[in-house]
């Protein structure tokens, strides 16, 4: 890339790269500690962070540890940028909890008892209830009901 052209785009890359703003980081399984109970967190398939406003970046170990800590309003709404869950079936694909589809089951054995699993869609979801049984959650229902 020629000089002029390389100093026309990286201006343009740098705005559209601080309009996105803070988004989820990497969880270092094995070392990363859950920020609900500090218990290290391991097992990937239920991960799940909370990002602030200004980039910081709260990691959990089971997606009801998330819903409890949203809950108990540790970090005001107006100072959340966005929240995450570990697709299940995938979990090195992370869902915005807007977009995922969750299942509550008794049966889901989440690290810390959290009966709770998140997908990235309606169809995986369905099949885990299949398996599972337990009942479709929304975000929105998560937060307003509490922990399942």
């Amino acid at each position: 890339m020629n000089r002029h052209l390389r100093a026309a785009v990286l201006p343009l890359m740098t705005l559209i790269v601080a309009c996105q703003g803070p988004g989820p980081g990497p969880i270092h399984y094995g070392s990363d500690t859950c920020d609900h109970c500090r218990m290290t967190i391991v097992v990937p398939y239920f991960a799940a962070q909370l990002v602030t406003r200004t980039g910081k970046a709260y990691r959990f170990d089971d997606p009801g540890y998330l819903v409890a800590f949203v809950t108990s309003s540790q970090v005001p709404e107006e100072n959340i940028h966005s929240i995450w869950v570990n697709d299940h079936d995938t979990p090195s694909s992370i869902v915005n909890v807007r977009d995922a589809v969750f299942v509550a089951s008794d049966r889901i054995k989440a690290p810390m008892d959290g009966r709770l699993a998140a997908f990235a869609t309606r169809a995986s979801a369905d099949a885990a209830r299949s398996a599972w049984g337990g009942r479709i959650e929304t975000w929105d229902t998560l937060v307003t009901r509490g922990n399942p």
